[in-house]
């Protein structure tokens, strides 16, 4: 095991943090405490300007494939500092943080959690093969019944009806992507959560949402459903 005394660098970026014009650099910092392991602790992020000194905080996150990414996600021609990473498992969980420089200090403005805490996506199983979605005022629906036969017998009955106790839930982020359209000149922030089924593994859709961060403040711009397999499936 390691310890504070054991901190690396785990990525840096050189962007322009503190103004349009300047050079600076965003150094994540932290312990790697398994050998052959990509997973990081004890993380700080550190903002070192062209001219100043540096400046630094520590991240309550620990994860695996810690990284930095630099854009300017609040169209003011300074860069954010993007961390992003995964809490690995199953459910392959990303971590996604935004911190934005001002006033000398290094301010979060968004985190995966954000999403979770926010969502306006229900999903619900159905009689007859259904899981029906409403997600940003948009019903959807899912047509199972092309799945195998040993599946649909954990769900339902033999005349399609669900079995009591049967249910989906829509869980964390698994995806974080900034995406910039040619045409701006910000990066907004593709989010996927899965629409999870029977076991964790069981993927019945994925929700994705496209937001910005225009006047330094979450905005979603886009909300609906991915469907992940080929069947009846439709938007209502």
């Amino acid at each position: 095991m390691s310890d504070d005394g054991n901190k690396v660098i785990v990525d840096s970026l050189s962007a322009n943090i503190i103004d349009k014009n300047s050079q600076d650099k965003a150094i994540l910092v932290g312990v790697f405490p398994y050998e052959n392991s990509s997973y990081s602790q004890n993380l700080e992020l550190v903002v070192n300007p062209e001219v100043g000194y540096p400046v630094k905080i520590e991240l309550p996150y620990s994860g695996y494939d810690m990284q930095l990414f630099c854009g300017d996600f609040t169209n003011d021609g300074r860069d954010e500092i993007m961390v992003r990473g995964s809490f690995g498992g199953s459910g392959g969980f990303e971590i996604g943080i935004i911190y934005k420089f001002e006033n000398n200090e290094i301010k979060e403005i968004f985190n995966q959690d954000y999403i979770s805490k926010n969502n306006s996506c229900t999903a619900k199983f159905m009689d007859n093969y259904k899981v029906h979605v409403n997600c940003g005022g948009k019903k959807y629906s899912i047509n199972l019944a092309s799945r195998p036969k040993e599946y649909l017998e954990l769900a339902y009955d033999e005349e399609g009806k669900l079995l009591p106790g049967v249910e989906t839930y829509i869980d964390a982020p698994n995806s974080l992507f900034p995406i910039k359209d040619v045409d701006n000149s910000y990066y907004e922030l593709l989010i996927q959560q899965r629409i999870v089924g029977l076991v964790n593994a069981d993927t019945l859709g994925i929700i994705q949402t496209r937001c910005n961060f225009l006047g330094n403040k979450f905005n979603e711009v886009t909300k609906g459903l991915f469907f992940t397999f080929n069947s009846n499936n439709k938007e209502d």
